[in-house]
């Protein structure tokens, strides 16, 4: 790869759902993952912290910016091998969905509804309507150390909104997910129509918190409802009127204002109900 191809101060904002951050010291689109060891190795060999970056969808950079290399994998490639469905980190797991819908095969309908990519998705055990990524995934392939390895679901020690990959320095670079003969595309159709109807669209980067229970009554947004926040406002940071565990930049917001509106409703839920809202999002910065 050509080093003098890594950008300086890209705007982070430009890469992130919230559409809010500052610049990336250093930043590079990865479409091709055998360029990921050469950047690892330049970033450590200038002592600087590196972030891999998917779609943007559950990040929030702060104004402050990155000070490090971001890098961004776009390598987005699908394919379907015998009884699995094979995505490259950057492709969109909606779009895997639908490949599988094409090709007739179920077990992803649901996570049609799901933004962002599959490296983030599995970093963050992502689900819906009562599935997680780790229901679908048989296996993948990681750099670890400077070597391409092939691990079994188990490796990722999977929980609630949480993968190993959290705390560890491995990159996934693509995924095997599970599939079977036969999708349930009414199922899809109705997913769809649930989220249209119940969350709402724009600059947001989905639930903002953790549901602390399993129950409708100790989800997030049942509880930050409950604090009378929906459509509480700091700066131009909404808790969105549709679903209170969005937040939603109406325009120009900073991630100091969505960083308040966030403390807000955690305190608000603390001092009402005692529980500890843990974010999903994660934070950058």
């Amino acid at each position: 790869m050509d080093l003098s191809a890594i950008q300086e101060n890209e705007p982070l904002s430009n890469h992130s759902t919230f559409r809010v951050g500052g610049f990336a010291k250093y930043f590079y689109e990865v479409s091709d993952t055998d360029e990921l060891p050469e950047l690892i190795k330049w970033a450590k060999s200038k002592d600087i912290p590196y972030f891999i970056l998917g779609g943007g969808s559950n990040v929030l950079f702060k104004d402050s910016g990155f000070p490090g290399l971001v890098i961004k994998i776009v390598a987005c490639g699908i394919q379907h091998k015998g009884s699995e469905v094979i995505a490259e980190a950057g492709a969109k797991i909606a779009q895997v969905a639908r490949f599988a819908a094409e090709h007739d095969l179920g077990g992803l309908e649901e996570f049609v509804t799901l933004p962002g990519t599959v490296g983030g998705a599995v970093s963050g055990n992502a689900g819906c309507f009562w599935n997680e990524i780790s229901d679908v995934l048989s296996r993948a392939w990681i750099l670890k150390n400077g070597d391409v390895l092939e691990v079994e679901n188990d490796y990722f020690d999977f929980k609630y909104r949480w993968s190993s990959l959290k705390d560890a320095d491995d990159v996934l670079l693509k995924v095997a997910f599970e599939v079977a003969e036969g999708c349930d595309k009414d199922r899809m159709q109705d997913v769809l129509e649930i989220r249209k109807e119940r969350q709402p669209v724009g600059m947001t980067a989905g639930c903002f918190f953790k549901n602390p229970g399993a129950t409708p009554e100790m989800s997030a947004g049942y509880l930050i409802d409950k604090c009378g926040l929906k459509g509480e406002q700091v700066g131009g940071a909404q808790i969105s009127t549709k679903h209170s565990n969005f937040i939603l930049n109406t325009g120009d917001a900073t991630a100091n204002d969505i960083l308040a509106l966030a403390d807000i409703a955690k305190k608000s839920v603390k001092g009402q109900f005692d529980i500890d809202l843990e974010p999903e999002i994660q934070v950058i910065g």
